[in-house]
């Protein structure tokens, strides 16, 4: 099995909970006890920046993590570069992104890929390797993983401040059924009419999305994965060089 974390999600969450202020050293201490390959996968710098051009108001307004979390995350990237850790962080990318090429490069030679997230949005791997992915991040509620990327598009996501199409939510998604609501998607995006006797819509709505078909369009390429280029990738990796006493000393230069 290969392990694969997405380190802002995960981590994040690790170090918000812990009250024993230990999360770092606990991580660097199951990657050491950890049998199976570990790949950590770090948000790139202007990491959003790509998504924003597609739709300017993606993430806007989300809170930010504070100074603590950020020097915790500091603090566990120089402290994994002395274990067996492999991390990647690629400029103008999202983590998501990243290990959407990982898992479908591994997943597609039959490996077994673990993701470790909190982001609901990694089911769509799930989704599209039910045999070879497994998720730790709660999937959406009624919904199976091949159809993430449709629900999210449709009704939208609050945390990555998604609005989705106005007043469509889940009670319409149970409605009109994934399978409809795909080939009308997909006559949308194709600028064909005759969509709008595919589902069953309130006529507010069919009117917003004959007015704004590309913004719907923006809202299923940023819930989507972006192609990174594989150079990129191999560019910004970081193989750690596994020596415990190292690791330790770096926890104990921080962590008086």
């Amino acid at each position: 099995m290969i392990r694969v974390y997405d380190m802002n999600s995960y981590l994040r969450v690790e170090l918000e909970t812990d009250i024993s202020g230990l999360a770092p050293r606990n991580f660097m201490q199951d990657v050491f006890a950890c049998p199976d390959p570990v790949i950590c996968v770090w948000d790139g710098p202007k990491g959003s920046q790509k998504r924003r051009e597609i739709f300017p108001g993606y993430k806007i307004g989300r809170k930010a993590p504070d100074t603590g979390i950020y020097n915790g995350f500091y603090l566990t990237q120089k402290t994994l570069e002395h274990s067996k850790a492999v991390q990647i962080k690629v400029p103008g990318y999202e983590a998501d992104d990243v290990i959407a090429l990982l898992t479908r490069r591994y997943a597609a030679r039959d490996a077994l890929v673990a993701i470790y997230s909190n982001d609901k949005d990694m089911w769509q791997l799930v989704g599209e390797f039910p045999k070879n992915v497994i998720c730790g991040a709660n999937a959406l509620k009624g919904v199976e993983p091949k159809h993430t990327r449709l629900f999210k598009t449709w009704c939208g996501d609050s945390s990555d401040k998604i609005p989705g199409v106005p007043r469509f939510g889940e009670t319409l998604w149970l409605e009109n059924g994934p399978e409809r609501l795909q080939r009308a998607t997909d006559l949308i995006f194709a600028d064909q009419d005759g969509w709008q006797k595919q589902i069953k819509l309130q006529p507010k709505m069919v009117s917003w999305i004959e007015q704004n078909p590309k913004q719907l369009k923006a809202y299923w390429d940023i819930v989507g994965f972006l192609d990174v280029p594989e150079d990129l990738v191999t560019e910004h990796t970081i193989i750690g060089q596994p020596d415990y006493q190292k690791a330790d000393a770096s926890l104990r230069e921080f962590m008086q």
